[in-house]
């Protein structure tokens, strides 16, 4: 064991001994090198000429292009109206809703969700305008009853939700106000604040 040690150690210091003479090497090239450089440009003559002198004193003008109407530039197209056909979705007439112990099927709510959560988000886009962009949706929300996309500006609210779709928006507007407010969400679940 010992006679590996002492095969480690002197490998070791071989490898000290060619890292610093390496080093020294290097430190005396550079120190020489500026000086040889130094004196080069000071034998040599120069043979740089400026462009830029040269080209400030004598001036070249671009020719003048005759000019043509506007009108007879650009070829004139039939303009064709474009139909944006609105988009449809449809959604299951019932919905599964948890009472405790059992599972039960209700009736879907009256009247369009997604019209009406429009329509609370509406109002406070006009009480807040930070809202301003702000949309809401119904689809997957990742098992939660809403959630908010506050960099973009949209809520998804779980189609199964069990809270009403005031306290709901009024709950997630909050965290996209928090949001646009400092760039930062710093107010937690604590919304609004107080």
């Amino acid at each position: 064991m010992a006679s590996k040690t002492t095969w480690s150690r002197s490998r070791w210091l071989r490898f000290a001994a060619t890292t610093i003479t390496a080093a020294l090497t290097l430190t005396l090239v550079a120190g020489l090198l500026p000086n040889a450089v130094a004196a080069d440009a000071a034998t040599r003559a120069s043979d740089f000429t400026s462009r830029i002198a040269a080209s400030t004193t004598t001036s070249t003008k671009l020719p003048v292009a005759t000019e043509q109407p506007l009108s007879t530039s650009f070829t004139a197209r039939a303009r064709t109206e474009t139909v944006i056909q609105p988009v449809v979705t449809t959604r299951s007439a019932t919905r599964t809703v948890s009472t405790g112990s059992a599972t039960a099927a209700a009736p879907a709510a009256s009247g369009d969700e997604l019209a009406q959560a429009q329509s609370i988000l509406a109002g406070y886009i006009a009480q807040y305008p930070i809202l301003a962009g702000t949309s809401v949706s119904i689809g997957d929300a990742n098992g939660y009853q809403a959630v908010a996309y506050y960099k973009s500006g949209r809520i998804v609210i779980s189609p199964t939700h069990t809270a009403s779709l005031s306290r709901i928006i009024g709950h997630e507007i909050w965290h996209i106000i928090d949001y646009r407010d400092n760039g930062i969400i710093d107010w937690g679940e604590n919304v609004p604040p107080k």
